[in-house]
This record gives structure tokens, C-alpha cells and sequence, in this order.
């Protein structure tokens, strides 16, 4: 019997949950597609039909799971967006709040960082190149707020797109080892507006 979208659907979400589960316990590379297919109680053709390889169900993962971080990214970058420092931070709150609240996404993150960590080996290529595309968008977000008056022009953007990007996942890692001891969710008001205090007042090019 032919399948409906429907049914179709479920399936692939079945699997990219199933497969951002094992991703964020093992890792990308120690995770095979059988182990996916028998968790999400499918096959392993069914998984080839709808990804190519673990890859691509990995793009895939990242474009549902982050799709509202992703939206907020690409206003923050906008040349015709008047306010991307507000976006910025917007996009900062929600990666906190969801760390916290959202299982799935807080999976995402372990994995991510899981296989940057200097422990995990070396880092693969498509996640390096994920990494540098992530860094380069708060790169040109920093840059088109400095545009718009809202940054100093003295700013080091790369070294503020480092900057928030170890603040950030500092936060995380912290209330990931202890979350008994404060919420991020709660916190995420203050943390970001100390950020953009680091921003505004630190992070200056050499020289100025």
C-alpha cells in the first residue's frame, strides 16, 4: 500500500530524532545508520530514502531543530534590518531559554559540541565548515551593526564573534554540569546583556 505524505513524514522526523538522540550520547561518527534505523523502528532503506547519507540527515536535524535560530540569524545580517544588535541578542535569549526548555535542542548543542571538543579527535570536515559558517554569520551580524551605529567602528568583529561564542557555550556547559544550581532560561536576560556590554566596551582592534 502506498504510503501517505503524511506517514512520510513522521518517518523522517522519526529518524532525525532517533538520530539526534545517538548523535548527542556518541557522536556522529560512532553512530551507525542500523543503530538509527532499528531505534526509530524503521530500515535502513527507509533512512536512504529519505537522506543520502549521515550528513545530510545531520543538515537535516540542524535546519528543523534550529529553524527559529536560523530566521533570527539571517534578520541579524540583514542590511535592510534596523535593528540587528537587537536581533543578536534575541537569537542569544533563545539559544539560553532553549538550552534549558527543549530537549531536542539541547541535544543538538551537545552534539555540536561534542564533536568540536579537543578530546573527540580531529573534528570533521563538515563540522569544521559548519562551525566557520556559524562564526561567519555573527561576524557579518556584528559587522551590520557597527553599519547602523549600534556597535563601536573600533570593534574586533571576529574576535567578538569568539567572544560570544565562548561566553555562550560557557553558560551552557556550566548549567549542563549543574543545573540543579541556577536557570539559563531565567538568567538569559542578564548573560546576554553583559555580552553586549563586552561588545560595546571591549573586543577593540589593535590600536584603538
Amino acid at each position: 500500500m502506498r504510503r501517505t505524505k503524511q506517514e512520510a513524514e513522521e518517518t523522517r522526523l522519526a529518524i532525525m530524532s532517533k538520530a539526534l538522540e545517538l548523535f548527542s550520547e556518541k557522536g556522529i561518527a560512532a553512530t551507525s545508520l542500523s543503530e538509527i534505523a532499528s531505534g526509530a523502528g524503521v530500515t535502513r532503506g527507509a533512512i536512504y530514502w529519505h537522506f543520502k547519507n549521515k550528513w545530510d540527515l545531520f543538515d537535516a536535524i540542524w535546519q528543523h531543530y534550529c529553524e527559529p535560530i536560523d530566521r533570527l540569524g539571517q534578520a541579524s545580517h540583514d542590511e535592510d534590518e534596523t535593528d540587528p544588535l537587537g536581533k543578536l541578542a534575541e537569537l542569544l535569549k533563545l539559544i539560553l531559554i532553549n538550552a534549558e526548555q527543549d530537549v531536542d535542542f539541547r541535544r543538538m548543542l551537545i552534539m555540536c559540541m561534542r564533536e568540536t571538543s579537543i578530546w573527540s579527535g580531529e573534528v570533521p570536515e563538515r563540522i569544521e565548515a559548519f562551525i566557520d559558517e556559524i562564526h561567519q554569520r555573527r561576524i557579518r551580524t556584528l559587522r551590520n551593526a557597527m553599519r547602523k551605529g549600534q556597535l563601536p567602528d573600533t570593534l574586533d568583529a571576529e574576535a567578538g564573534s569568539l567572544m560570544i561564542k565562548v561566553m555562550i557555550e560557557g553558560v551552557i556547559v556550566s548549567w549542563l554540569q549543574r543545573p540543579q544550581c541556577f536557570s539559563i532560561a531565567e538568567r538569559a536576560d542578564q548573560i546576554v546583556d553583559s555580552i553586549l556590554v563586552v561588545l560595546r566596551h571591549g573586543v577593540r582592534l589593535p590600536g584603538s
